[in-house]
């Protein structure tokens, strides 16, 4: 198949282009948009405006950032530098030219009726994604691969000829969830013609608009942690999350403050749930500093709680990348300045976040994983699921009772069991109660992390995010207690020694 494709390209007599201009149109989410892309040899931009929504990828040589519309520049160290390795092993001659990194699958029919032979590709450093060949021309069809909890798609259709390079002119980017699809329509097609060395100039993170750094008083309530928010003079209570990937408002909140959703918004929190839109929005007021911002999202967040608890909104990612947040749970206080900008107090750990969360390299029972640190959640761990089918036997909960989950998207089901050991950098942290999430959708059934670490543990801590910087520190707090003479009950699983 390899080879039948490579024939094809040289039947239409592509080339590989010296530099490529692409503009067109974006339609989905029930909106229209614009796209504009430049390559030229190792750097490459693209940029999509759908609505009032924005994101710019830019990539200079070997460093890759993405822009969003408020602002925040994610430099990726992780999971979609994974992601963009196979994308650009596939879109170059390596693809046939080193077959030793494909796996033929077979002939299959798509779901619409296409009949496909696929690949399974995985080159080094890259992610595993599964390649569609047209049964009939040979051209590439559709790249998959996995994100959060199912798998994305982009299907290629419409390739012609331009300047003997050859252009798909169409693109649809699926989740599955085909409602929120968006379709690009190539319409300018710009080969080997000059780009200006600036297009691909670097770009420079918002920050919150504040010379030293702040102290709020954080609400502690029903086991979240809640920071005063002011939008156009009027002052909200919202829930700080770093498991959260936008700042999102309450539709009420929304339309006392006449703020307008745009188009459609999908929000992944228990479950996949449409939410009311997106809305402008300049700035927000945290502690009486500036949060400058592009966009905010309009949920419905009591329906989406089931009630289960009252909120007016969410501080989510943008606050993270666009500020340092020390949390100090001990005496309920926020400390927050530029990136950067506070004295380090503890321990230095990574993070990724080329997913706009807080993803830590952790060990379950010995186990490697990813987790999400998500101070949204007020348990201690949520294991997913995928990760315990994935190694069975390392977290025993056969006969565990069922336990109550609530989060965007209501309740979910789920049973509670322990954790024996729980190692995060150089922390060890013993019998952590832990619920492990039974759903193959949603958030809390993420394919890429193993499971959430909530506030219940990160009490524990002074906990600092400078998520900019990609880092986090832990500085054990006055009430820190590792578990490792925690009480269990006579039904749980026998302890492992510490």
């Amino acid at each position: 198949m390899l080879n039948a494709h490579r024939a094809a390209v040289r039947r239409l007599g592509g080339a590989q282009a010296r530099t490529l201009e692409t503009q067109g149109k974006l339609t989905g989410l029930e909106v229209e948009g614009t796209f504009h892309s430049w390559h030229d040899g190792d750097d490459d931009r693209f940029d999509q405006v759908l609505g009032v929504r924005l994101e710019r990828t830019i990539r200079d040589g070997d460093r890759e950032y993405v822009v969003t519309s408020n602002g925040d520049v994610r430099v990726l160290v992780g999971s979609l530098v994974r992601r963009q390795v196979t994308q650009d092993f596939i879109a170059s001659d390596d693809l046939v030219d080193r077959p030793q990194y494909s796996t033929l699958i077979g002939n299959v029919a798509l779901p619409d009726g296409r009949n496909v032979v696929q690949i399974q590709v995985a080159p080094p450093g890259g992610d595993v994604e599964v390649v569609s060949f047209d049964g009939a021309t040979h051209m590439i069809d559709r790249i998959a691969f996995t994100d959060s909890d199912g798998t994305e798609t982009l299907d290629y259709g419409d390739y012609r000829i331009v300047d003997h390079v050859l252009v798909p002119f169409s693109e649809v980017d699926s989740d599955g969830d085909h409602q929120f699809d968006v379709t690009q329509h190539v319409t300018i097609v710009n080969v080997n013609k000059p780009i200006s060395p600036d297009v691909f100039a670097p770009p420079t993170n918002q920050t919150v608009r504040t010379d030293v750094p702040v102290t709020v008083k954080l609400t502690y309530e029903n086991g979240h942690y809640y920071a005063p928010v002011s939008i156009h003079g009027k002052t909200f209570a919202f829930l700080v999350d770093t498991g959260a990937q936008a700042v999102v408002i309450d539709s009420r909140v929304a339309a006392q403050l006449m703020l307008v959703p745009h188009g459609l918004l999908q929000v992944r929190g228990a479950r996949r749930v449409t939410a009311v839109g997106v809305a402008e929005l300049d700035s927000i007021g945290v502690g009486g500093v500036d949060l400058p911002l592009g966009e905010i999202s309009i949920v419905d967040l009591s329906q989406s709680t089931g009630g289960a608890f009252p909120i007016d909104g969410v501080l989510g990612y943008p606050f993270f990348a666009a500020a340092e947040v020390r949390f100090d749970y001990d005496h309920l206080t926020m400390t927050f300045g530029k990136p950067g900008s506070l004295p380090v107090v503890g321990e230095h750990i990574d993070l990724d976040t080329d997913r706009e969360l807080a993803e830590v390299a952790v060990k379950i029972n010995g186990t490697p994983t990813y987790c999400v640190v998500d101070t949204g959640n007020s348990n201690e761990l949520l294991v997913y699921y995928p990760f315990v089918r994935a190694h069975p036997g390392t977290i025993p909960y056969a006969g565990s009772k069922q336990v109550s989950n609530f989060g965007v998207g209501g309740s979910m089901p789920a049973v509670g069991t322990f954790v024996d050991q729980l190692d995060v950098g150089t922390f060890r942290l013993f019998n952590r109660y832990a619920n492990v999430m039974l759903s193959d959708s949603g958030a809390f059934a993420d394919r890429i992390d193993g499971g959430n670490i909530g506030v219940a543990i990160l009490r524990n801590f002074v906990t600092t995010f400078d998520m900019a910087n990609r880092a986090m520190y832990l500085k054990r707090g006055d009430s820190f207690d590792d578990g490792r003479y925690r009480a269990r009950p006579d039904d749980s699983p026998t302890p492992r020694p510490p």
